[in-house]
């Protein structure tokens, strides 16, 4: 795991982190879901996951929901990134829905280089409630730094999620 490699990180703050997530996602009275997936970047057809929680809605009005969320990718060309942020949910009818997010978060570059270590990811996309359970949906997403740094190539990426509640 080149993110290992970088000195950023450590096994033990690796390992605390997680245990951190695990418990915080894993509290009772907190109801969210699980996103998981593969992702391929538009640009070098490199094959990725994600990983992604999203807790219990914090605002609802009419179709819509909002909640707080955090995402992860890494590709077969050992680029990273993990953010946190907030992600929409608009529903159209009983099944399909049209979800989005915007997250802040930490870029690590492998064979990619975008420009920093700040990075964006804004992400938008259709998808189809399988059952109470579960859903499925395809995303595309673009990763910047916002022009905070004078390398700002971006990255776009096609996503196909799973989604368990």
């Amino acid at each position: 795991m080149l993110l290992l490699q970088s000195g950023d990180f450590s096994w033990q703050s690796l390992v605390k982190i997680g245990m951190l997530l695990l418990f915080v996602c894993s509290a009772p009275a907190t109801r969210g879901d699980w996103v998981s997936g593969v992702t391929t970047d538009t640009e070098t057809d490199g094959i990725g996951g994600i990983v992604e929680y999203h807790w219990q809605e914090f605002a609802t009005a009419g179709k819509f929901s909002a909640n707080i969320a955090i995402a992860g990718r890494l590709d077969d060309d050992s680029d990273a990134w993990a953010g946190a942020g907030v992600a929409g949910k608009y529903r159209i009818g009983r099944r399909f829905f049209i979800e989005g997010s915007f997250m802040p978060g930490f870029y690590h570059a492998g064979d990619t280089e975008l420009g920093g270590s700040l990075h964006f990811r804004s992400l938008i996309g259709a998808g189809f409630n399988i059952n109470e359970n579960a859903a499925i949906s395809l995303t595309i997403d673009h990763m910047s730094n916002g022009s905070t740094q004078t390398l700002n190539p971006g990255s776009d990426a096609i996503s196909l999620r799973f989604t368990f509640r």
